[in-house]
């Protein structure tokens, strides 16, 4: 059963294209796209990678206004689920609202939030990988 995470809202009040045009770039820039998807739109998904198409677009013309779990790979619909609802969706919002800048200026600015999610919390390094770090010596390199 496909499931809608989104779909694209236009006007004055309620447009979410921006922020969503972003979570798009993301998503397809991250390789979290169903690869069939990618196969089937080899061009628009090259043009999103160069920064020459805005996920916006992506998503009104690709996806044609919707973005469903048919659309992703399993990475990118668990990336999904953690993101509609969270804080991170609401500053992605929040941002896309006060600056209205460009597509991909907003992206370079909430990347890293959107990174930081799809990654997860890093783990701080274990006590063994500390000592092993400082154990460790690579051979240098003799002439």
């Amino acid at each position: 059963m496909s499931q809608i995470y989104a779909t694209v809202a236009l006007g004055r009040i309620g447009n979410n294209t921006q922020a969503l045009g972003v979570l798009i770039a993301f998503l397809v820039t991250h390789d979290l796209l169903n690869p069939g998807l990618v196969q089937a739109n080899p061009s628009a998904v090259g043009r999103i990678k160069m920064q020459d198409l805005a996920g916006a677009a992506f998503l009104t013309t690709v996806l044609e206004g919707e973005l469903r779990s048919e659309h992703l790979s399993d990475v990118g619909q668990a990336f999904c689920e953690a993101y509609f609802g969270s804080e991170i969706e609401q500053q992605v919002r929040a941002q896309a609202a006060k600056l209205n800048e460009e597509d991909w200026r907003l992206y370079d600015e909430v990347s890293p939030a959107l990174m930081a999610l799809l990654k997860g919390k890093a783990s701080p390094p274990s006590s063994f990988k500390k000592m092993a770090a400082k154990i460790l010596k690579f051979p240098t390199r003799s002439n």
